[in-house]
């Protein structure tokens, strides 16, 4: 599997607070299955800047390279949709997925108008590919999934978290989400080893149990991989449908 969302790159944001930690959420990683990631430190101007950002990716990298490690490491960022962090987009201080046309983009938990719409697709006519992180998370989307399928439909992605597919008291909703064809991506989003680890293996099995191998590989490997190499993502082919999750 490969991870594309994940608060590893040591001491930048909160995620891993030291490269211990960074090493420790990396063996747990490798433990659940996963070979390969994208590391997505925040950038919230002017909170989170990058600034620390590319020299303690390396200090992560070199260690893999010192210890010899099958594992690899590219670099992203985590974007929070505002005027100011797309000004910071336009002038180069953010990273895309594996140096690819890819951003991954968090908008607001809570708020979402159609300035933020039209930031999306200005990132388009920029030339970027937007994937939205943890779309589970927004308020608009679990009250109306017909605004996410405006913005699939325009050709924006959308990814959810693995915690969310394995939680019990979320599940059904994760696979509901699935099903509708709106989820591109499967990521961790994870931060620590505790409250959010970086774990996929359980939610992989869900959704192969739920639709079948053929989606499960595309979710967790295939998208994820398709990103790094900067090309379309695809829709998952399910092999059963059951939930009755329409876009209205």
């Amino acid at each position: 599997m490969i991870d594309t969302h994940i608060h590893m790159v040591p001491g930048v944001d909160d995620g891993a607070k030291d490269l211990e930690t960074a090493v420790q959420m990396m063996q747990l990683a490798m433990n659940e299955g996963v070979n390969e990631m994208i590391l997505t430190p925040h950038f919230n101007l002017p909170a989170y800047h990058n600034q620390n950002v590319d020299k303690q990716y390396q200090l992560l990298a070199n260690y893999i390279e010192r210890e010899n490690i099958d594992f690899k490491l590219h670099l992203g960022n985590e974007i929070y949709l505002s005027e100011e962090s797309m000004a910071g987009v336009k002038r180069g201080q953010a990273h895309t997925m594996a140096n690819s046309r890819f951003l991954l983009v968090e908008l607001p938990l809570y708020h979402y108008y159609p300035f933020h719409e039209s930031m999306l697709f200005e990132l388009q006519e920029s030339g970027y590919k937007v994937v939205l992180a943890h779309v589970e998370r927004y308020e608009v989307f679990a009250r109306r999934p017909e605004k996410l399928a405006v913005l699939n439909e325009g050709g924006i992605y959308s990814q959810i978290t693995s915690q969310y597919i394995m939680d019990n008291k979320t599940r059904k909703r994760a696979l509901k989400w699935i099903e509708s064809g709106l989820i591109y991506i499967v990521a961790s989003d994870g931060h620590d080893l505790v409250k959010r680890p970086p774990v996929m293996k359980q939610a992989y099995e869900i959704v192969v149990k739920t639709f079948g191998e053929e989606c499960g590989q595309m979710l967790f490997d295939e998208n994820p991989g398709m990103m790094i190499r900067d090309r379309e993502l695809m829709v998952p082919v399910l092999k059963k449908k059951k939930f009755g999750f329409r876009r209205q």
